[in-house]
């Protein structure tokens, strides 16, 4: 079984195509699944939307957490393991920025290393993205002596291997971190993913 956490910020009009896609995937793979939505202390509609699918797809195994005001992304991701019941935990972020090649380029490598770590095309984001996104690999992979060709992705982990990490705090780097620690001890296969450009929020 694998738990997808969700975490959204004001994705009102994005969340119910990331559920969708999420969905989609594990049906074509036949993997159980959960998803877990983190609220991020959203001022739109996103608790509503998430609700409000869940009672159209009541045969879905989705849960919903709204936070009373935003806490980040590496939060996020610490409240979703504390509660996750899969034996892999991946986060899709909720503005549908990974479509569904993407999902199934990642859960095609499920089971062949202990992690599995996409990475994007730069050259296919606005120069200014791309060239940030590129500075924070190189200073990363410098204090670290990786050569990861991506922190900052939808990593697929065994959930036992995130149990008691430090990176809680770490906010949009909280990957950067936990991978850190990880892939010196770990097996791990990267795998380049499509990328969505966001549409809305």
């Amino acid at each position: 079984m694998i738990s997808f956490i969700v975490p959204c910020l004001n994705e009102a009009g994005n969340v119910w195509a990331t559920l969708i896609t999420i969905k989609t995937a594990c049906q074509i793979k036949g993997l159980d699944y959960e998803i877990i939505v983190v609220d991020d202390g959203s001022t739109d509609w996103t608790s509503r939307n998430v609700t409000e699918y869940k009672e159209r797809h009541p045969d879905e195994r989705i849960r919903l957490i709204k936070n009373d005001k935003n806490y980040g992304l590496a939060y996020c991701y610490s409240v979703g393991l504390a509660i996750s019941i899969g034996e892999y935990y991946m986060a899709v972020f909720g503005d549908n920025s990974e479509p569904l090649e993407a999902l199934l380029a990642i859960l095609d490598k499920m089971g062949t290393a202990e992690i599995v770590i996409p990475y994007i095309n730069q050259s296919k984001r606005p120069f200014f993205r791309g060239l940030v996104s590129n500075l924070f690999i190189t200073l990363v992979n410098l204090i670290t002596n990786n050569h990861i060709r991506y922190y900052n992705g939808p990593v697929l982990h065994k959930k036992q291997n995130l149990l008691g990490l430090k990176g809680t705090r770490a906010g949009v780097a909280y990957q950067a971190v936990i991978l850190s620690q990880l892939v010196k001890k770990l097996s791990y296969v990267e795998v380049e993913i499509p990328f969505n450009l966001r549409s809305s929020g």
